[in-house]
Formats: C-alpha cells, sequence, structure tokens
C-alpha cells in the first residue's frame, strides 16, 4: 500500500493524462475507499461488542447470521479483506511497472528562477483599477524610508489578481523618481534561499560576479556596493511560510548597509507569509478584486484594441459578462481576447448566457495556473479539505464549524495525543484563509472566522482536482453515481420533477432536500436533509454504519428513530429548528462517537454524552435530566457554551457541579437568567450561584444578562481572568467598580 501510495503521488505530480494509466489511479482511489470501509465496519463491530458487554447482554443468544454474530462477521469480514488485497497485489504489479517509467525520469527538484507569474504571455497586458493600490504602496515607501530600520511592505491577496503587475508598476515609479539609489527585482517562486537571493542580488549589481559563491564572499562584495547606498529589494511570488528562513535572510539584509533606510517588499499569495515577514502591523497592503465596471474597462480596452468602436447592443451584453470574471483581472483579459474580432451579438450573447467561458482553453489554461496555489499545499490533507469545498455552490455562504465537522466525517483530519481533530480543522482552515482560497470571511468578537465563501475562479479550480466526484445536480434530471462520492441536490426542486439516482453505493457525501426510500447507500459519511419536506427518518438509517454527520435541521420530523442509536460513528448531529420534534430516543448514550450536537431546545440527558466537544446552548430545568451537572460530565466542551435559566439553580453547590472551571478550552461563556424572575428571590441566591460558576481563567469572553445580585463573587473582581478580551453585562441590578476591570 505504501508503494502504491508513492507512485500514485508521483503520478499526480506529474499530471498524467494517459487513459490507461487515469483508470489505472481511479481503480486504486476505488479500492483505497473499499479497504477502508472494511476497516470501519470492523471499528464498528467492536464498538457494539463493547456496549452489549457493558448491558451485561452476554448471555443473550444471537442468530448466526446477525450482523451482531462474530463468526458470521469474522468469515465476511475475511472474506472483504481477502478481495481486496487480490485485487491491491494485481494493481501493485501494474503499480511496479508503471512506477519505473514515471519515476524514470530525473525528479531532482530544479530552482524555478522564473515564476509562472509571467508565463501568462498570450494576453494583453492591460492594467485597470490598480492605480490607488500603486499610489498607497509609493506612500508606505516613502513613509518607511524615514524609519532607521529595514521595512518591509508585503502585498498580498488570491492567485491572478495582479500582484506582480503592481509590483512592476511600483518598481517603475520608484525608479522614474528616484527614491531609492539601487533596485533590485527577484522572482523567489520554490527557490527561498537566502545566499540564492543574495546572489541574485549581486548578479544584478554587476554581471561579471556569475562565478562568486559562498556566503562569505557573496556577502563581502555586496556590502562593498550597498554599505552606503540605499535600496528597494522586491521579492516576487514568495511561497516560504517558515519564520526562521526569512530571518536569516533579514539579518544578512541588516548587515549588508550601514544606511538601514532600506526597503523590501514581498508579492504573496499567503497571508502566513505576509504576517511573517511585514516589519510592522498595518504595513502590508492586500489585493482587492476588481470592480464590475474595471472588468469591462479591461475587456473593452482589448476588444478595441484597432481603435474600433463597441456597438451599444455588445456594450450592453459586454458589461454583463463582465460580472463573470469575479474581480480577477486575468479572467477579464481571458473574456476580452475571446470577443476580440468577435461582431456576432450571438457569440456575445451564448457567453454572457453559458458556461462557454469555463470551457475555454484559455480559462483552462489560467485554472492550471491557478493549481500552483493548489500543489504547495503542505500536506494531502489540506488538499482534500480544499477540493472538498466544491460540494458547495459557487457564493455560498460557508459555515466554519459545519465545515470542520464535515473535513472530520470524510477522515480528512487525524488527532494524536497533543491535538484533536477539531485543532486539525481550525489549522487547515487558517491555512486555506491565509493563502486566499477564502475571501468575505466574517469574524465574532474575539476575531475568530465564523464564515467565508470561496472565489469563484478558485471554486472552479477545486471542482477541477476533485476530477468529477463531486457533483452538484441540476434540478429534475437522473444521474448515475457509479464514480460520483460527493453528491449535492440541495439546489433540486421536486417540482422540477423528482431525481433519479442510480447506483449511489459509493457515495460519502449527500446534500438533499429529499430522502427516496429507494437508493442504496452504503459508504454514506455525510448526510444533509436541511429543509426536507419530511415527518419523519426511516429506522433504516441504522443500517448507515459509516456515518458521521447527519444535519435534519428545519425540517418537520417528530422523533428520531431508535434505531439512530447504533449510529456508533456518527460525530455530528444537528436539528435545529425542528419545532415538532419533542425529544430524542432512550440510549443516546450509544453514540459513543458523538462531539457535536446542535438543537434549538436542550434534550434530556445530555451529560450522557460525554465525548460532546460543543454544545450551543444548555437550558438549566428543575427535572431530573435537565439541571446544571448535566455539565459536570462533559469535561471536553470548547468554543462558546450558553446557560440559560439559571434561576433554577439552587445554590453555590449545585452551580459548581457544572466544573466551569475545569473547562480549559471553552473560551467564551453566556450566563443568563430569566428577566421573568420573581422579585422576591434573594439576592444572595444569585451571588452564590454566579461564584459557583466561575470559569477557567483562559475564558477569553464573558457575558452576564439580568444578573439581579448586590454583589459580584471574589472571582468576578480578582485578577483571576487575566486572558478576558470581552465583558458584557446587561439587565444587571448593579455594575461591578470599574476601577476592578483592568
Amino acid at each position: 500500500m505504501s508503494n502504491i501510495q508513492a507512485v500514485l503521488q508521483v503520478a499526480e505530480e506529474r499530471q498524467i493524462t494517459v487513459d490507461m494509466w487515469r483508470f489505472w489511479l481511479d481503480e486504486v482511489r476505488d479500492r483505497a475507499y473499499q479497504a477502508q470501509d472494511v476497516l470501519d465496519e470492523l471499528g464498528y463491530e467492536i464498538i457494539q461488542r463493547q456496549l452489549e458487554t457493558q448491558d451485561s447482554m452476554k448471555g443473550k443468544v444471537c442468530s448466526f447470521f446477525s450482523l451482531s454474530n462474530p463468526i458470521a462477521f469474522g468469515l465476511r469480514l475475511t472474506q472483504e479483506l481477502q478481495k481486496i488485497n487480490e485485487c491491491f497485489d494485481e494493481l501493485r504489479e501494474i503499480a511496479t511497472s508503471y512506477g519505473r517509467i514515471v519515476l524514470s525520469a530525473d525528479t531532482t527538484p530544479q530552482p524555478r528562477r522564473h515564476s509562472m507569474t509571467d508565463s501568462f504571455f498570450f494576453l494583453s497586458e492591460v492594467v485597470e483599477g490598480r492605480g490607488d493600490d500603486v499610489s498607497k504602496i509609493i506612500n508606505l515607501l516613502i513613509s518607511s524610508c524615514s524609519q532607521r530600520v529595514l521595512s518591509v511592505i508585503p502585498i498580498v491577496g488570491m492567485a491572478r489578481l495582479g500582484k506582480t503587475t503592481v509590483a512592476k508598476m511600483v518598481h517603475r515609479e520608484v525608479k522614474d523618481r528616484k527614491l531609492f539609489d539601487v533596485t533590485f527585482w527577484i522572482c523567489v517562486s520554490d527557490s527561498f534561499d537566502d545566499e540564492w537571493i543574495l546572489g541574485e542580488m549581486l548578479l544584478t549589481l554587476d554581471k561579471n560576479t556569475d562565478g562568486i559563491t559562498g556566503m562569505d564572499a557573496i556577502m563581502t562584495h555586496l556590502r562593498e556596493e550597498l554599505e552606503t547606498k540605499t535600496f528597494l529589494l522586491i521579492l516576487d511570488d514568495v511561497w516560504n511560510e517558515d519564520y526562521e528562513r526569512w530571518k536569516i535572510l533579514k539579518d544578512c539584509l541588516l548587515k549588508i548597509s550601514g544606511n538601514n533606510r532600506n526597503v523590501v517588499v514581498v508579492t504573496t499569495r499567503s497571508r502566513l507569509t505576509a504576517s511573517i515577514m511585514e516589519s510592522q502591523t498595518a504595513c502590508s497592503h492586500e489585493l482587492k478584486q476588481l470592480s464590475n465596471n474595471e472588468c469591462w474597462s479591461i475587456i473593452r480596452e482589448i476588444v478595441s484594441r484597432n481603435g474600433e468602436s463597441i456597438p451599444s447592443e455588445l456594450e450592453a451584453i459586454g458589461i454583463d459578462i463582465a460580472k463573470k470574471c469575479g474581480g480577477v483581472p486575468v479572467v477579464a483579459r481571458v473574456l476580452g481576447s475571446m470577443l476580440f474580432r468577435e461582431k456576432d451579438k450571438d457569440k456575445w450573447s451564448s457567453i454572457r448566457d453559458s458556461d462557454a467561458v469555463e470551457m475555454s482553453r484559455h480559462y483552462d489554461q489560467v485554472l492550471q495556473l491557478l493549481k500552483l496555489s493548489f500543489d504547495h499545499l503542505p500536506s494531502t490533507s489540506l488538499q482534500r479539505c480544499f477540493s472538498y469545498c466544491s460540494i458547495f455552490p459557487k457564493d455560498f455562504e460557508i459555515e466554519k464549524e459545519k465545515l470542520i465537522q464535515l473535513w472530520m466525517a470524510e477522515g480528512f483530519l487525524g488527532s494524536s495525543v497533543h491535538w484533536e481533530m477539531e485543532d486539525e480543522g481550525d489549522r487547515n482552515f487558517n491555512v486555506l484563509l491565509a493563502r486566499s482560497f477564502f475571501q468575505d470571511f466574517q469574524t465574532d468578537e474575539l476575531g475568530n472566522v465564523m464564515c467565508c465563501k470561496m472565489p469563484n475562479l478558485v471554486h472552479d479550480l477545486a471542482l477541477m482536482v476533485t476530477k468529477s466526484e463531486t457533483v452538484i445536480q441540476k434540478p429534475g434530471s437522473a444521474i448515475d453515481g457509479t464514480f460520483i462520492r460527493h453528491l449535492n441536490l440541495i439546489s433540486s426542486d421536486e417540482r422540477n420533477g423528482p431525481t433519479f439516482l442510480y447506483d449511489g453505493r459509493k457515495l460519502r457525501t449527500l446534500f438533499s432536500r429529499f430522502l427516496d426510500k429507494s437508493w442504496e447507500f452504503r459508504a454514506l459519511r455525510s448526510l444533509t436533509l436541511n429543509d426536507a419536506r419530511m415527518t419523519e427518518l426511516p429506522d433504516s438509517i441504522c443500517r448507515l454504519k459509516h456515518l458521521r454527520y447527519l444535519d435534519v435541521s428545519r425540517t418537520d420530523i417528530k422523533a428520531l428513530p431508535k434505531s439512530i442509536t447504533k449510529l456508533y460513528h456518527l460525530q455530528t448531529l444537528r436539528f435545529s429548528d425542528c419545532g415538532s420534534l419533542i425529544k430524542l430516543p432512550n440510549k443516546m448514550e450509544y453514540l459513543v462517537g458523538l462531539r457535536h450536537i446542535d438543537f434549538s431546545h436542550t434534550p434530556a440527558d445530555v451529560g450522557c454524552l460525554t465525548g460532546l466537544r460543543s454544545l450551543p446552548f444548555f437550558e438549566v430545568g428543575q427535572d431530573k435530566g435537565h439541571k446544571i451537572e448535566e455539565l459536570g460530565c462533559l469535561k471536553e466542551l470548547r468554543g462558546r457554551l450558553r446557560i440559560v435559566n439559571l434561576e433554577h439553580v439552587r445554590d453555590k453547590e449545585e452551580a459548581k457541579g457544572a466544573n466551569l472551571s475545569g473547562k480549559e478550552n471553552i473560551n467564551t461563556l453566556v450566563f443568563v437568567w430569566s428577566s421573568e424572575r420573581e422579585s422576591s428571590s434573594s439576592s444572595i441566591n444569585y451571588k452564590d450561584v454566579l461564584e459557583g460558576l466561575q470559569p477557567h481563567p483562559d475564558i477569553r469572553s464573558l457575558e452576564i444578562e439580568n444578573y439581579q445580585g448586590d454583589e459580584f463573587p471574589p472571582w468576578f473582581l480578582m485578577p483571576i481572568l487575566n486572558n478576558l478580551v470581552v465583558l458584557k453585562l446587561k439587565g444587571c441590578k448593579k455594575l461591578p467598580p470599574a476601577g476592578l476591570l483592568k
């Protein structure tokens, strides 16, 4: 399996297009999925055995042919694994000979001296809408010159926005205005090597120094040339995210010139690169997408490059076509080149009304350039996380929390004794955000990203790299699911005719507003039925042994079937805004893998779900199963927790049962007393209860509503919450002394 994975990686890097080998690659992936499913079933069986043991069911006679029978299951599992191993043996033989072919070529990485940012030569270099960007960067340069330090100004933005073009305009203006004694332009790309970069600087100064090698010799010559001079160094297309590598280069640059009024300008797609290189906060310049009008200006200039005017009827269509650009200049240039010398109104209309642009040869070349960002992602886990985002429609607002839970369900995220799957998901999301794969993000008060969108061009890239495994289906059509792994039917409408799904046995993700009982799923990991017209889930839901994510929010479901407690691998269960859902089935504690639950009304006995990592809120009640002590067992909770109806907590000891002081991963707490609380209640109760709710010292945000106590507890007034960033008090009888809120 390791050998096959190695050949797979090489084949992917070489972008093999020969049909025979593409078929072989698809076969290997298919068998790998099957092997994963078999191992998953083994894990399911182990959990079932453990639960049966816990319930003292050993004396209960099982049918020999039942799934629960260990002998029958063992025989079936052995047969499945034997088939897969035989298939892998056959594929390994092919892989061995194939590997000789793809590995025989020279695989030694060669330093790339010319970035693909400059290789899009066949399009007009029309520049539009970047004058303000150039002016702002020039102003940053001038203000930086007054500081006696080495200043670094990153220009950051998604691929193909024109970072290199803007940097060239800055470079040209700097030379024209003679703002620096010397200017350097170095295209870095993969080659972030301090000795090579310094050597390129020396070559710029003196072409006769090509033979000089060694850091000491290069530095000696640079100091001789630059000791009394100021310089501007532009590093184009930087990918390095290692601070130590940047620090080595920075220290060398500081030693070169005693002037120290020098500036480095960096172009990068990575916000992380920008953050580790910028010399001070708010010094970087983020390149935004162009407006629709600016994109139309680029198209218009290319179309009318021969001095020909554009008829008004074509101009009206062209303005609409410009909206397809997504604010990306290179796409505007692609469209402009397609429309050049084209006078046929129908041709313009077809580009406006269809997906012709996505199918064009030039557009594919744009995506291949953009794919550099994908290829540079540092792990296969990150690449899988990115490509999975193609399941969402264009311009869809993606919730970060849901996305990470879906990544978990697909098995993209690992865990260890040092971090959890959610931690890796958070890191992966931040890397994709930093590399401009996401945009239009919204944050909470703590700066945490809550939701975002994908640029249209990036979404097209995600679809390209999924290799047809992901489909967003249009309404009222038939689907052959033979090779589909991820299917989105949310946009489908039953009024437009039913959607026929042929062979959904390989599906791992399904988003739908209806569930046909004839559909057969064997490998489903994620099932989203938001807004589905349904009042119940079938008992057969228990057959989805691999299911890890289930969302039935905003449906009319009245009850969840008892069989749902057999979904031992289930990690996320969402049933918010289900007004008809009264209670959950018994034995929910059987869901030993459940980590996230989302609802509108707190179910009873939530404390039995000891593996929960997130809980939207908790309604305190007086009945058994609703008391605040339920929270005490939930030791793994993280993120935000809202506790309401605190008037039902009697005293400090009962409040301490929630053990909030021991929940170090919760960063936001909200305490709410009902505003209808009887005025005759003792204020001592308020203070005692709040004292028992003392949070962990690492809490960052605290909100308290309708607190009617005359005093605040000691933990509130003492310097215990040193990490607190946000404090909100609403409807409280009194406020704490202002001097204590430091």
